[in-house]
């Protein structure tokens, strides 16, 4: 297997693994049900890892690289508005554990930019930039439930374009 596809598979598998040891160890259903998603996104990026690498073994076309994105912000919005008001001021547990997981973010999104910079092969290239964005909005996800639920004033002060800003209601 390609040694950046390898390395892509086994940071996803590892963050899928990650994201429901968390998801389980989260009291807060706001944070639960973030991280049970990013669980579902991992398990999705390495099965297409998978199929990257076995058309390219075969010589064949990839499907498109473009698949739509599965996007955090509606899973979280859609919780946000079940929950009652008590529910939604219960404290964030597992701080640590938000911090890692902003941290393996960050790390997927630098190892992914240098793995499209590095690759030849223009469809392993589109899709190292397809999980570089994807990584990019599981740090916003992160970012803005974390400060919303931690209540910092930096959150309620922030520019509107960059916080969920139907969080405030």
């Amino acid at each position: 297997m390609d040694e950046y596809l390898q390395a892509a598979l086994k940071f996803e598998e590892d963050g899928y693994q990650f994201y429901t040891k968390i998801s389980k160890e989260t009291n807060q259903p706001l944070a639960k049900r973030l991280f049970e998603s990013l669980a579902i996104q991992e398990n999705e990026h390495a099965k297409r890892i998978m199929e990257i690498y076995e058309s390219l073994q075969s010589g064949g076309e990839t499907k498109p690289a473009s698949r739509p994105a599965f996007s955090l912000e509606p899973e979280v919005k859609k919780i946000f508005y079940e929950l009652d008001k008590d529910k939604k001021a219960m404290p964030l547990d597992n701080i640590e554990g938000y911090r890692l997981a902003m941290e393996m973010e960050k790390k997927g999104y630098n190892m992914y930019r240098e793995f499209a910079e590095k690759v030849e092969d223009k469809r392993e290239r589109e899709f190292f930039r397809l999980l570089m964005e994807e990584e990019k909005e599981h740090l916003s996800s992160l970012d803005n439930v974390y400060r919303f639920l931690t209540g910092t004033e930096e959150w309620y002060a922030e520019e509107e374009s960059k916080v969920w800003n139907w969080m405030s209601t």
